[in-house]
């Protein structure tokens, strides 16, 4: 009988060492906007895939565009992702938090864009400063993630929808008049 009891014992045991060993995961994919690490002052990019979905080419290309755009016009853009956005009460609001946090754009001129793609929560924010809501209003942000970035994010293509949502604002934001026509931008 005692043996049993023992036996039970060590099932009980380790059955809860394996729930926590199960749920831990979980909670490591929980990211504070303090975590995320700031491409400006980490390397002098554009870029932070803490979600790992991008690979150094396309890293370098979106670099490469906004490095143009901002030597353009002097527009900041950063592009984020992440796998998650909890602890935040929402992807929104972590997007608005990591704008602010960063103060992406020229001081004054409030110049600035954050892209965040967030792959757990199966989401995609934009965030502009007041300098460019009005040659990137919702409408056009909503377009541009409807035609751009979602279906190749549908197809499992998160490099080639983060590249053309990434190239579809920044066209906007160089001021090319084309792009409100709605048309596809293809990569």
């Amino acid at each position: 009988m005692k043996l049993n009891l023992l036996k039970y014992k060590r099932v009980f045991w380790l059955s809860l060492f394996s729930s926590a060993i199960l749920v831990s995961p979980v909670s490591s994919l929980a990211v504070t906007v303090q975590k995320v690490p700031n491409p400006r002052q980490q390397n002098g990019g554009w870029v932070s895939d803490m979600a790992g979905i991008l690979s150094n080419q396309t890293e370098a290309q979106i670099n490469q565009m906004i490095s143009q755009l901002e030597a353009k016009n002097g527009t900041e853009m950063a592009v984020v992702t992440v796998p998650e956005t909890a602890p935040a009460s929402s992807p929104k609001k972590f997007a608005t938090e990591l704008f602010n946090d960063w103060g992406i754009g020229k001081k004054g001129q409030d110049n600035g864009v954050l892209f965040l793609i967030s792959v757990g929560d199966r989401r995609v924010e934009i965030e502009t400063g007041y300098g460019v809501e009005e040659i990137l209003p919702d409408a056009k942000v909503g377009n541009i993630i409807d035609t751009q970035i979602i279906p190749r994010f549908k197809q499992g293509d998160f490099e080639g929808g983060t590249l053309a949502g990434t190239k579809a604002l920044v066209i906007v934001l160089e001021g090319d008049k084309s792009s409100s026509s709605g048309q596809k931008v293809t990569t």
